[in-house]
């Protein structure tokens, strides 16, 4: 295996293929924000509810979810630099259509092409990497992945807000533009074909199956503290039977749609449920962090987004040394106390109060992601590396859903308790910054709950990691030992 990696590597310019990639990620994260900021311009024009504008937002998040298990299906199918520059051609027509929708429905129907095309990058881009990586630069090329999926969503809201201080809001749809139409030159010039194509067979069902799971579930998360139980309920009881069927399914196909046999490796499994405790903060803390600066210390917009940056900033800086580090010391020391680091300072941060000021929040936030920085590019490399080769694809598709799982989870969870505890403290007579500030530290400490089970996953990986390193090396002692005998 490691032989067939080195030689792909020489075939193959990798510092071209991983600026594609750092691109495409960029700007497909970057797509899941920039538009938060224009929604209220969007009403006004479109002369929308904010129940039917947040549409742009579910309706993206659930095309994405969809397209990741299909996408896994399309590597082994279709060569990889033409479904590469697809995807990017797809993230580019509904970027157009977005530029030029004449009404509502015009522009959902453009995310949801837009999605289409980064529901299909993250998963590529993964691909591409472990395909490209040689096992000893593995954790420093996904680690400069994983700083893109960061910076990512922090520069949507502050690019957009720029944007929209001098333009309309389809300006924003125009500035996207030029940028997908760069990034698909880069592809077009770097990417090359480099996944080896099994040519599997669409099993319809299967498709219909994880479709309708990731809907229903994803659905009723987002729904569940809306107040409409009865709907998430039923979506949510949807979801988890058309799951359970299409685990059930794979199970009796000969060749899966998804193969899951990745859950059978127990380094993939600590790992997974490692990075998908640190996602869920990292995505939920990018939404209730604003919400509380914003509602209870009377930030603007620009000045919440400003304030998240230096924390977003080193994240980026921090996840290549990170893999470096992975690289040369695996994950033993390293993940544990990035989830440790994460851990302390989420509870930290759920005794900001209503006094709090931008450099306490820069003070507290900053380290938390610092320590997801050290958590998640390692623990993936890990995951992902613990599996033979063949199940590589099927291994990335399932961490790749597990982005939009942490996404559309952490964001419900979070967000939905910060509104109950702020609906319940103001109906009990406590001002609206006041309600705000409990709601924030209340589902503060919800997620330093969610943080301690990823910490005590960490160690369990790195438990693993140990004795797997160990007996390793008593297997060279041994083969040592013999081939002296021998001679």
């Amino acid at each position: 295996m490691n032989t067939e990696s080195n030689r792909m590597t020489k075939s193959v310019n990798v510092g071209g293929v991983l600026l594609a990639v750092a691109a495409s990620t960029f700007l497909a994260t970057f797509n899941e924000t920039f538009l938060n900021v224009a929604l209220n311009p969007i009403m006004a024009s479109m002369a929308v509810s904010a129940g039917t504008v947040q549409w742009l937002t579910t309706a993206y998040m659930l095309a994405a979810a969809i397209m990741v298990p299909v996408t896994g299906f399309l590597y082994q199918k279709v060569p990889t630099r033409r479904l590469f520059l697809v995807a990017l051609g797809l993230l580019l027509a509904g970027t157009l259509m977005g530029a030029a929708a004449p009404a509502f429905g015009v522009l959902v129907a453009a995310r949801v092409v837009q999605a289409l095309g980064t529901g299909m990058i993250v998963p590529i881009g993964m691909n591409l990497v472990l395909a490209i990586s040689a096992p000893e630069k593995l954790g420093a090329n996904m680690g400069i992945v994983t700083a893109m999926t960061t910076l990512g969503p922090a520069f949507g809201p502050i690019a957009a807000g720029a944007v929209l201080a001098a333009f309309d809001w389809p300006a924003l749809f125009v500035a996207f533009a030029v940028l997908v139409v760069a990034c698909i030159a880069v592809a077009a010039v770097f990417v090359g074909n480099v996944a080896e194509l099994t040519n599997p067979r669409m099993d319809a069902p299967s498709v219909c199956l994880v479709s309708l799971g990731l809907v229903g579930l994803l659905y009723g998360l987002s729904t569940v503290f809306s107040g409409q139980l009865a709907v998430a309920g039923a979506a949510l009881a949807v979801g988890i039977a058309c799951m359970a069927a299409f685990i059930v399914r794979q199970r009796r196909l000969d060749h899966p749609f998804l193969d899951l046999r990745p859950f059978g490796v127990r380094s993939f499994r600590l790992g997974a449920g490692v990075v998908l405790a640190a996602l869920m903060t990292v995505f939920s803390m990018n939404i209730v962090l604003p919400l509380f600066m914003q509602g209870s210390l009377g930030f603007t917009p620009l000045q919440a987004a400003l304030t998240l940056l230096p924390a977003c900033l080193v994240s980026c800086v921090l996840a290549p040394i990170a893999g470096k580090a992975y690289d040369r010391w695996g994950i033993s020391v390293i993940v544990p106390v990035g989830m440790g680091v994460i851990t302390c300072f989420v509870l930290a941060l759920s005794f900001c109060d209503s006094a709090a000021t931008s450099l306490l929040i820069v003070a507290l936030y900053a380290p938390a992601i610092a320590g997801c920085a050290f958590t998640m590019g390692p623990a993936q490399s890990h995951a992902l590396a613990s599996l033979d080769r063949s199940l590589y694809p099927h291994g990335v598709t399932i961490m790749s859903t597990l982005f939009q799982i942490a996404g559309c989870v952490g964001s419900s969870l979070f967000v939905g308790v910060l509104s109950m505890v702020q609906a319940s403290a103001m109906a009990n007579g406590a001002a609206e910054a006041a309600a705000v500030a409990s709601g924030f530290d209340v589902a503060c400490l919800v997620a330093f709950a969610v943080d301690v089970c990823g910490f005590v996953l960490a160690l369990m990986a790195a438990r693993a990691a140990r004795r797997s390193r160990t007996a390793a090396a008593q297997q060279v002692v041994v083969k040592r030992a013999n081939a002296l005998q021998d001679c």
